[in-house]
């Protein structure tokens, strides 16, 4: 069985192309890091240092090779030639690679035409759409039918944690990955193509429907939380994730934001509201997982994306208020991202000189698509208070008749 997987990041190494491996396949990269590629060629394999509990596990990935994404020949060939194939590439590098999915897809058409399942590993509610969309753009006429029929895309829905890998290790051998020990890869059952076909085994693979649900759990509680603590954490100065987690403030403050949007995803999908808050006690002791090695900047960059109506903050703000809740500590978050001004990101300070410079209601119409007068004034009340370092006190006694009164 041969595999394609479309970037050779950490959650490409760290994670799929491990199920890949796992289930007996072997796996093709396709990445533009010229270095990267050369070195996966030479090695043809790379060790995963997975960890558990107080102490790293070594794992091997083995059956590997890796061409250039600017090899436009060797990508279709690859593509046309593979039994799945997966991409992790971030979503606003889609794309620039759809053309390149289309000319192997259209390869694969005229040497048989075969099915093909991509699975998309990428933080996007809609993956499905989105990529067939702009991948089929660039399918000629006489391929629609094969392209609508027989090629899957598949939303996926990643939940393991994939941090810097510590510098020890990459000393040892550059391709390392470090990430905990999370296996479960959901997916959308009704992607698959053609329908009713058996699906491929992949090891942790879980294929449900109706998928949405496993794609807002991963977005709006897990990420959602992972950018709530770099944002507050940024304020008061502390770096590691793993460090932010332990500080009692934020802890207040993240747990009740996960509640929060626990609460309403369980009502909006019919779920027991036990099982997402069982999720949220599991996802707490993952933060809480030392060896684990993050950084704010990491966790927090592009606050435009993570803040929109689409994505983490501005995405969970959004559900909890169509549920009927009040989203006052995924509130706190949203503050807290327009004040994130990391001198390295770019976007960060363009997201809080705005905010600054326009004001808080211009900067959540522009960012996060929030207009209503209440809700502004709310998370203008909340900034107020993150940029004037207000005691700890205060932001809970307004959070408390925020609460009561929204």
């Amino acid at each position: 069985m041969k595999a394609v997987m479309y970037g050779a990041g950490n959650i490409g190494r760290g994670f799929v192309a491990k199920r890949f491996y796992q289930s007996g396949m072997d796996t093709t990269f396709i990445d533009i890091n010229a270095e990267l590629v050369a070195r996966l060629n030479t090695a043809g394999k790379y060790p995963i240092y997975e960890t558990r509990g107080g102490r790293y596990e070594t794992e091997w990935v083995e059956n590997i090779s890796a061409i250039d994404g600017r090899d436009t020949g060797a990508v279709a060939e690859a593509i046309a030639a593979a039994d799945i194939m997966a991409t992790s590439l971030g979503v606003n590098v889609l794309p620039h690679v759809a053309p390149l999915i289309a000319a192997g897809i259209e390869l694969r058409y005229k040497r048989g035409g075969r099915p093909l399942n991509i699975l998309i590993c990428e933080n996007l509610i809609g993956a499905e759409a989105h990529l067939r969309g702009l991948v089929g753009k660039y399918i000629p006429g006489e391929v629609k039918s094969y392209f609508e029929d027989q090629i899957g895309f598949v939303s996926a829905s990643i939940c393991i944690t994939v941090p810097p890998t510590p510098e020890k290790f990459l000393a040892e051998n550059p391709l390392a990955v470090c990430t905990d020990a999370y296996r479960e890869l959901p997916v959308d059952l009704d992607a698959f193509r053609p329908r009713g076909a058996e699906l491929p085994k992949i090891d942790g693979m879980v294929a449900r429907s109706p998928f949405s649900f496993f794609i807002e759990r991963k977005l709006l509680i897990h990420n959602m939380g992972h950018a709530l603590m770099a944002y507050l954490g940024w304020q008061k100065k502390i770096n590691l994730i793993y460090d932010i987690t332990c500080n009692g403030e934020i802890k207040y403050i993240l747990i009740r934001a996960l509640v929060e949007s626990a609460r309403a995803l369980a009502k909006k999908h019919g779920v027991p509201t036990d099982e997402l808050l069982q999720f949220v006690e599991d996802l707490m002791v993952r933060f809480e997982n030392k060896l684990l090695v993050d950084d704010v900047f990491r966790v927090g960059r592009d606050p435009a994306r993570k803040l929109s109506a689409g994505d983490r903050l501005g995405g969970a703000f959004k559900l909890v208020r169509e549920q009927g809740g009040v989203p006052a500590h995924i509130a706190v978050g949203i503050a807290a991202g327009l004040l994130f001004d990391h001198p390295d990101d770019p976007i960060a300070l363009e997201v809080s000189g705005y905010a600054k410079d326009a004001g808080v209601a211009a900067a959540l119409r522009k960012y996060c698509s929030i207009t209503d007068p209440a809700d502004v004034e709310m998370i203008e009340t909340l900034y107020n208070l993150l940029q004037s370092k207000a005691p700890f006190s205060s932001l809970v006694e307004a959070l408390s008749t925020m609460k009561s009164t929204h």
